[in-house]
């Protein structure tokens, strides 16, 4: 009896030892891949202020929920466009800096829902990103940092289908008078 609690000890020590099999494919692993080298696209056309790169990965029939509230409606490929050209014209320097702000993990990027309500996944198409956007407003020389969350989803064409941001987008403005105020 003893040698069988051993063995049972034992084995159960090799088995707790063993890597688990991998929960995702090759192939969507490098979809993910794929997805992060769309988004560095996006936000080096943001530093790059290149409104082509950034709307090159974005899908024509883009639905885009703004990060200021707007009753839910969603918004399309030209209103993104606008938004981000009057960036582009009212700040210079913009930078996305990946997973800055994040509290307890030095990753940006996320996919799959393994832990969800709802149906579990580990499909990247619907992809999180967190980090921290800077910039620097043009009329003041003001330097602005803000939190930002996104939750962008892929078609097959590897562009942003949809699209959904998060940041205290009244937090700019009161950087911005924070600093004419005390300068």
């Amino acid at each position: 009896m003893k040698n069988i609690f051993i063995l049972f000890v034992l084995t159960l020590i090799i088995a707790c030892q063993a890597p688990l099999p991998s929960l995702v494919s090759d192939e969507n692993k490098a979809k993910f891949e794929q997805q992060i080298e769309a988004w560095n696209t996006y936000t080096t056309g943001f530093l790059n202020e290149d409104i082509d790169q950034v709307m090159s990965v974005m899908s024509d029939t883009l639905q885009w929920s703004p990060p200021q509230y707007n009753g839910n409606t969603l918004l399309g490929y030209e209103d993104a466009k606008s938004q981000i050209l009057e960036y582009f014209e009212n700040f210079e320097d913009i930078t996305f800096n990946p997973a800055e702000g994040l509290i307890g993990s030095d990753y940006a990027y996320w996919s799959g829902s393994l832990y969800s309500e709802g149906e579990t996944n580990t499909e990247p198409n619907v992809m999180r990103i967190y980090g921290t956007w800077t910039s620097v407003h043009s009329p003041t020389g003001a330097k602005t940092g803000t939190k930002w969350y996104g939750v962008l989803n892929f078609n097959d064409d590897n562009k942003i289908a949809t699209f959904s941001d998060w940041m205290d987008v009244n937090g700019i403005q009161v950087q911005i008078e924070n600093f004419v105020n005390n300068n």
